[in-house]
């Protein structure tokens, strides 16, 4: 039996199944940069205001870090470098960020699957 999915997650799993493989692969790859760098600015911020002594400070800081300003310009900013270098658009970026937040077996089982079945290739969730 298949796993029920929230409407986003269904139609992103719809979507992303129907890219050949060297965008999906593209789309991963994006992903995994696009979070490598949004981590790594939110990681400065926390370290240039204090760093966080305990958990619940870490948090206050994480969250405080992505309310600014900054944060939302260096977001456009990185994104529209990641897009335009690995030839994706921001739907398909959209759809990965989309998959890797729930990343779970079920979620790469369902993407897998539709692939097959559309004769598109596997791909690994954890690129």
């Amino acid at each position: 039996m298949t796993p029920a999915f929230d409407e986003a997650t269904a139609a992103a799993i719809a979507a992303f199944a129907e890219l050949d493989f060297y965008t999906a692969m593209q789309a991963m790859r994006a992903e995994a940069d696009y979070d490598y760098e949004r981590e790594q600015w939110i990681s400065r911020y926390i370290d240039e205001h204090g760093g966080g002594a305990d958990d619940a400070a870490y948090d206050a800081l994480h969250a405080q870090a992505q309310a600014t300003p900054e944060y939302a310009q260096f977001l456009d900013a990185i994104r529209k470098e990641i897009l335009d270098y690995f030839g994706i658009t921001n739907d398909q970026l959209d759809w990965v960020i989309l998959l890797r937040n729930d990343d779970s077996n079920e979620v790469w089982e369902a993407v897998n699957h539709r692939r097959n079945v559309l004769g598109t290739g596997e791909v690994r969730g954890d690129l």
